[in-house]
């Protein structure tokens, strides 16, 4: 529990905290007129210096006063024993612990000399204590972290779903840190949800890949294989010329009639290329064109029914198209069919073309010098190394796609172990988890009389917890759920050590909500408080407190501070740049 709060200024005024519940009380002064408000009173700020104190960041009301040398202390209970805790506004990146001599082997470690310690040492510290959190996550890990634990003990903003601390809060970071104030396994969260972002990186690179967005190392399989057929082909053809290559005098000047043969064969080749390219388009097409063939005929079939239900004249016109369409796909297949016939001729005429100039260079090749044959062997080497290289791109190139289809195939297979081992899980722990949920239904009927309904189960990011209650929804009862919820944690939480045992509610969980169910909820902090061994701590102005409560012996002693709307500086007992938080 926590037990005081107090500064190295005079102007404020030290708050003890005690067991059970407790209220920080903006109220009106005697005399006091319409220009005073109970609003701006320091109550927020008050929170937020124990926010800060518990390894918080600066909020930014509390900057100005960093100037003139403020720190708060904070006296809690850490590992069963009484501490203290200051920590400076200016600077504020290490923190001096006093702790009795009892705890010296646990925290010696992380002191220094003058008792102080990293704010991140500290974080630890806290997480181990008060929630059993005895690991520290690494830099960019998806990890629980004693900040966030604290977020949902310390609350200072009304969010309208109880399960996050802020609304931007991400979907893996509240199921994670829900479930670990559950007990139930938050590591599956976490690692279902490092597969779900992989997973969205595999289907966006293969999107990309398909839309031709991305490098061409990186292409669609099928592409890739017709490329490394072609380019096997070259490579074969250029070792074997290379392998086959004869060097022999040229007294005659032929190197230049070889040179031009060579020429016109890298024409051929290049037309031949593109006729088997467009074989293959015609092939498609009169498959294409076959399968048309199939659909007219369930036309023909339709036309057949078609009959009894129209006109003579109607029919005529249907035959008429009927008769339309199978001319036309009569010439489509006559087309093709007489394109393809001449392709293969032309490639044949070609084949026996290339035959006959590759005989007519390999003859003059045979007679051409030493000097010409070794230049024109060396560039054909070198077009083929460079035709080798290709062959390698491709496959690499292949082989990379073949790896991301792999890697999506078994992230789909990691994801569906980890959703059974979440669910089998929750089996496991679904007796608690009902316990859970009968005591914020409890809770809910207290409140407003209604069934509310906390549920857990299992979707691809890992466990999905949902709250609904049965009326409608307004401010106020989102409030109430907000309340009811915390509470609920608190009291399941501190019996498994996976709580702090204390819960801190700033004014804005009562904003909005009917006087009634504001003293209900307060009733019902202030029994759970005391039914659990807990503490609840929360501010309030006076004159949203419920005249049957305020008239409670409980709330009266439970009041640890009262600022008046007259007081100078409110709580601080200064005034400052950016103003009180409320």
């Amino acid at each position: 529990m926590l037990h005081r709060i107090s500064a190295n200024k005079d102007s404020f005024i030290p708050i003890a905290f005690k067991s059970g519940f407790n209220v920080v009380l903006a109220d009106k002064a005697p005399g006091a007129t319409d220009k005073h408000s109970r609003n701006a009173r320091g109550k927020t700020s008050l929170i937020q210096a124990i926010n800060y104190c518990l390894g918080g960041n600066l909020p930014k009301p509390l900057s100005p006063i960093g100037s003139l040398g403020w720190a708060f202390t904070l006296e809690l209970d850490l590992f069963d024993e009484r501490v203290s805790v200051t920590r400076s506004i200016k600077g504020g990146t290490r923190v001096k612990v006093d702790y009795p001599a009892s705890l010296a082997p646990a925290l010696g470690s992380f002191v220094d000399e003058s008792s102080t310690m990293s704010v991140d040492d500290w974080k630890f510290l806290l997480g181990l204590s008060l929630f059993s959190l005895d690991r520290v996550a690494e830099a960019g890990e998806r990890a629980i972290s004693p900040r966030t634990l604290l977020s949902y003990v310390i609350r200072t903003e009304a969010v309208k779903d109880p399960l996050k601390i802020i609304p931007q809060q991400a979907a893996w970071s509240s199921r994670e840190h829900v479930a670990y104030l559950l007990g139930l396994n938050w590591e599956l969260v976490r690692d279902l949800s490092r597969l779900d972002e992989e997973s969205d990186t595999y289907k966006a690179i293969a999107r990309a890949t398909n839309a031709n967005l991305l490098p061409k190392a990186l292409r669609p399989e099928p592409e890739l294989m017709l490329e490394l057929a072609e380019a096997q082909r070259e490579l074969d053809e250029l070792q074997s010329r290379v392998s086959g290559f004869q060097i022999v005098e040229d007294p005659q000047g032929l190197v230049t009639r070889a040179d031009r043969l060579t020429e016109d064969l890298k024409e051929l080749r290049n037309e031949s290329v593109i006729d088997r390219r467009m074989i293959e388009l015609y092939k498609e097409s009169m498959e294409s064109n076959e399968e048309d063939s199939v659909a007219s005929s369930d036309v023909a079939d339709l036309y057949g029914e078609m009959q009894r239900a129209f006109t003579a004249e109607a029919l005529r016109s249907f035959d008429a198209v009927a008769s339309f369409h199978e001319k036309l796909m009569g010439n489509r297949r006559r087309f093709l069919s007489a394109e393809l016939e001449r392709l293969h001729a032309q490639q044949a005429e070609r084949d026996e073309r290339i035959r006959e100039l590759s005989a007519r260079r390999n003859s003059i090749l045979a007679v051409l010098d030493a000097g010409g044959a070794l230049e024109e062997l060396g560039a054909l080497q070198a077009e083929a190394v460079q035709a080798a290289a290709r062959v390698g791109e491709i496959e690499t190139a292949l082989n990379n796609v073949r790896e991301l289809a792999q890697a999506q195939e078994d992230v789909r297979l990691k994801k569906a172990q980890m959703r059974q081992e979440a669910a089998r899980d929750l089996s496991v722990k679904r007796r608690k988890l009902d316990e859970v949920a009968a005591r914020f239904d409890r809770m809910m009927q207290d409140l407003y009389g209604v069934s509310g309904v906390l549920t857990a189960e299992v979707d691809d990011l890992g466990y999905k917890f949902s709250i609904k209650v049965a009326t409608a929804s307004s401010s106020g009862v989102t409030r109430m759920q907000l309340l009811c919820f915390d509470l609920t944690l608190m009291a399941e939480g501190v019996r498994s050590r996976q709580h702090p045992g204390f819960l801190i509610h700033d004014s804005v969980i009562f904003d909005g909500v009917d006087p009634r169910q504001v003293a209900a909820g307060l009733s019902l902090a202030h029994k759970t408080a005391n039914q659990s061994d807990c503490q609840y701590i929360c501010t309030m102005n006076s004159n949203d407190v419920p005249p049957a409560i305020a008239r409670e012996s409980w709330f009266k002693n439970g009041i640890r501070r009262t600022v008046l709307d007259t007081e100078v500086g409110g709580v601080m007992g200064i005034s400052f740049g950016l103003g009180l938080g409320r």
